[in-house]
């Protein structure tokens, strides 16, 4: 339904160009105009135009292609991905809270790692114990919004909306109750990692203020955030 109305408003919005440029009672454009200027806006709008009508109406009546994830290499595309999702009605919360999960991930691994280095000597034992730990994490953590984007991609709104709505067609309901129950899955699926990944960035701020306090800074503490952070990034790994 999104993409009809997409595709309403692209043409409408052209046509609606297209009349204003080239209207007498508007601007009026003509190739043909005296004036070397206005002749020339007037091929520049019109092969703009052609373009916008070509190229936007391929892009809306392509079905959407399905990444796979080796073709999500870097944070951004995973953003990318999950940006085409921060409109829908049933999950756009979930693509806009794993958006924020990766910033946030990505800065608090960036924090934690600037204290490492200033409070740990650089090659020292506990340089290398806590910068692997935090690493793994990072790495760990952005890896599983990648998963949670690669699931992302089996949502669609019209088929929940018809599920959501299975006791009022023909199609027998016990084969629509086990497709909602996928859908079902996959939203928990995506509920427990945005929850671990919350509780890792808790970690990680936790662990950065602990070993900058040189004043106050217990060493069992931080080494129970290790371990902590260590458990998390284990559990996250099973969220594939």
């Amino acid at each position: 339904m999104k993409r009809i109305i997409k595709l309403i408003l692209l043409n409408l919005s052209i046509a609606a160009g297209a009349v204003i440029a080239y209207s007498d009672g508007l601007l009026g454009l003509r190739p043909s105009d005296p004036s070397i200027l206005r002749a020339g806006f007037s091929i520049i709008i019109g092969l703009a135009l052609t373009f916008a009508l070509v190229y936007g109406n391929f892009k809306l009546l392509r079905e959407p292609k399905m990444l796979e994830k080796e073709e999500l290499t870097n944070p951004d595309q995973v953003e990318a991905l999950l940006k085409e999702f921060t409109s829908s009605s049933y999950f756009g919360t979930y693509a806009r809270t794993s958006i924020d999960q990766l910033r946030r991930l990505a800065a608090s691994a960036r924090r934690t790692a600037a204290v490492i280095k200033v409070k740990f000597q650089t090659g020292s034992m506990s340089f290398e114990r806590y910068m692997s730990i935090i690493e793994s994490a990072g790495a760990t953590a952005i890896d599983n919004i990648r998963n949670v984007a690669m699931r992302m991609q089996m949502f669609d709104d019209a088929e929940y909306r018809r599920l959501k709505n299975y006791k009022s067609d023909t199609i027998p309901d016990e084969i629509q109750q086990k497709q909602l129950e996928l859908y079902d899955r996959n939203t928990q699926f995506i509920k427990n990692s945005i929850a671990v990944n919350e509780e890792l960035i808790l970690k990680m701020d936790t662990l950065a203020l602990e070993i900058s306090d040189s004043s106050s800074r217990n060493e069992n503490d931080a080494d129970e955030l290790l371990e902590e952070i260590t458990k998390l990034t284990s559990e996250l790994k099973y969220y594939k």
